[in-house]
Formats: C-alpha cells, structure tokens, sequence
C-alpha cells in the first residue's frame, strides 16, 4: 500500500508572549504514517492536541519540531519546510482539509464555492458544474439555495456546502475536523459514505470525531494522542 502521509517526531509548544512567555506544552514526538485507503480518527480528551496536530499537518501551524512529509505527485514535500507556494500547490492538488465551519466568502454562489477546487485541477466548466449539483443534492441543500451566496444559510447548512466542496473531488489526503458536527442523522450518514468512498478510491484521511458512534464506522484505526502529552 502507498503511503500519503509521514509524520515525525512532530513536537508543539505555545508561547504567550504576552504573558511573559509562557510556554504551554502541547504534545511531544508524535509519529505515525497513513496509507491510501485508511481513515486513522485523532483520539483523546479534549486538550490533547488534536485539532493542532491538524492544522500542522496542513501548514497553517508549525510545530516546535518534527517534519510533515506529504505524497504530491511522485514525490514527498515537506509541509514544515517548504515554501508557501510549494504549500499553496499541495493543497490545490494533494491535501485537503475539511473544518467544522466554513469560510464564507461574500457574494459567492454555494454552487461555485464547490466547483472551484474542481476547476483548479483542470475540469471543464460544465463537468465541474453537473459534479457540483449532484453533490449538493446528495447532501440535501435545496436547490433554490445553490446560486446564492451562504453568507446567511444556517450552520447546518455551510456545512454541507463545505462537505460539498471537500468531497466532489477528495484530495489524496483529507484531514476532517468534525466534518459531522453541525449535521442531522440522515446527513451524517451521508458524509460516513462520503468518506467510505473517498477511502476506495485511494485518500488517504485522518480526522476527528466525537460522536462516538460516527467514529466507530469511519475509523480504520485510531491514534491516541493521551501517549504523546507533553510534560508541563
């Protein structure tokens, strides 16, 4: 099986500069690698790191020490040390991240917002568009609601427009924090699919989770972050 992801060694810790530089540990040594096909769920109480450890393995933090190798193309970058365009450029093509809100942008249509990462890898316009509609159908948005901007749509139904985007072309690599949490039984069900599908075709995921029994049906196995807490 092909490996996507390796981490190594990852370390975090916070300074509040301005509170006489404090440092609060986070967690220390973390490695793991994840393969085409698996879903490994972030496990552990709430403070463990979890959403952190997320968000350097997309680059938007950057951990004390450690390395993030990331599969893009034929080759592995490393998220910590490479240049924000190489960065930007994984993410267009290799890595995607899924949060539990979504970045409204103002005067957007739902419908283009899912079609974008599409049309920045290459798909026609009408393709994009018709892959588009039937993903915000199959996550039940309304149809009215498609070429309006969700500025003023209801958490749930973001959501879905974030979902939407994420999964009408998944990534190779998805990272999912709480991708369920704003959404009813039936759509949740829906996005376990998603990712059910995503997996057979290749992507490799991590994510979190707390509904438990969500967890319990996407997980392919869990990595517990309690082992990694680093001392205060």
């Amino acid at each position: 099986m092909t490996t996507m992801l390796k981490a190594e060694g990852l370390t975090k810790q916070f300074v509040l500069h301005n509170q006489n530089s404090v440092t609060l540990p986070v967690f220390a040594e973390v490695s793991f690698s994840v393969d085409q096909g698996e879903a490994v769920i972030l496990h552990g109480q709430s403070g463990v790191g979890k959403s952190t450890l997320l968000r350097i393995l997309y680059g938007n933090y950057r951990p004390t020490k450690g390395h993030v190798h990331v599969r893009h193309g034929d080759a592995f970058i490393d998220i910590v040390t490479a240049t924000p365009r190489r960065v930007l450029e994984a993410r267009r093509k290799s890595i995607g991240f899924v949060s539990q809100f979504l970045r409204v942008i103002p005067r957007v249509k739902a419908i283009d917002i899912v079609k974008d990462p599409m049309l920045a890898r290459g798909v026609a316009d009408d393709e994009a568009t018709r892959r588009a509609s039937d993903m915000l159908a199959r996550l039940n948005l309304p149809e009215r609601l498609w070429n309006l901007a969700p500025s003023t749509f209801s958490g749930g139904e973001q959501q879905r427009v974030n979902i939407a985007r994420s999964f009408v072309d998944p990534s190779p690599i998805l990272l999912l924090d709480e991708p369920t949490a704003s959404l009813d039984a039936a759509n949740r069900d829906v996005v376990v699919d998603l990712i059910a599908e995503a997996r057979q075709n290749g992507s490799a995921i991590i994510g979190i989770f707390h509904d438990e029994a969500v967890r319990d049906r996407v997980a392919t196995r869990r990595l517990d972050l309690t082992a990694y807490k680093a001392a205060a």
